[in-house]
């Protein structure tokens, strides 16, 4: 675990720099944590919320929201810790592996959280709550907070496996976006009527490799980029 927690940061921070080489100058805690909670909102509208029409859930999108957020968290605590092997031993990341294991014992969460958490029995009512919370904790600057519900997310919906190949995956993404012109607008995210995030997804669930990943996600996208 700890090998993919290095390669992770160390892919985000080369993405990051792709972006832009001065990111730590021009980025602040302000700009990911907004990221980071209006994925949030983008991942509760994945589920079914709303009470006055019927809505199905969508578990596949719920997963790649989960990897946009799992980006900017991992992008925030880089800019606390440039040094890579210590942002995998800060205590934010500590708060994170803690909640994979549900381990509540020596963190700082409000209980009252924690109980409505356990006793929560609909599954999706639960992942909207950890969602909320997750938002809730970067809106107010209780960064461990957010992230610990993060990670109560993550043992919710995914494997920390399956967080590793989607998040390689969607890096690989980011970085064909940037090539195609993400940054200057002229990048299309929707072909046929697809969003580029689904064919990713398919991907990572056909290939379920890290070595073979890359030329697939390069083969479709250069093949639907024609």
């Amino acid at each position: 675990m700890k090998d993919k927690l290095i390669e992770m940061f160390q892919l985000q921070e080369d993405l990051n720099r792709r972006i832009n080489e001065n990111w730590r100058e021009i980025r602040s805690h302000e700009d990911f944590a907004r990221a980071t909670w209006i994925e949030c909102a983008e991942l509760v509208d994945s589920l079914p919320w709303k009470w006055w029409k019927k809505q199905e859930a969508d578990l596949n999108n719920v997963k790649i929201e989960i990897i946009d957020i799992w980006h900017f968290i991992m992008s925030y605590i880089l800019l606390d810790y440039p040094d890579i092997g210590e942002a995998i031993e800060s205590e934010e990341i500590q708060y994170f592996l803690k909640a994979l294991k549900e381990d509540f014992h020596n963190i700082n969460i409000d209980g009252q959280y924690i109980n409505h958490y356990l006793g929560e029995t609909d599954y999706y009512k639960k992942l909207i709550f950890l969602t909320e919370r997750v938002a809730e904790g970067f809106l107010k600057q209780n960064i461990k907070e957010g992230i610990f519900f993060f990670g109560l997310l993550v043992k919710n919906t995914l494997s920390f496996d399956e967080l590793y190949l989607l998040y390689i995956g969607k890096n690989i993404l980011n970085h064909i976006r940037q090539e195609k012109g993400y940054n200057e607008g002229q990048y299309k995210k929707i072909f046929d009527g697809i969003e580029d995030n689904y064919y990713l997804f398919q991907i990572v669930k056909n290939v379920n490799s890290r070595e073979n990943l890359e030329k697939e996600i390069r083969k479709t996208f250069d093949i639907l980029n024609t």
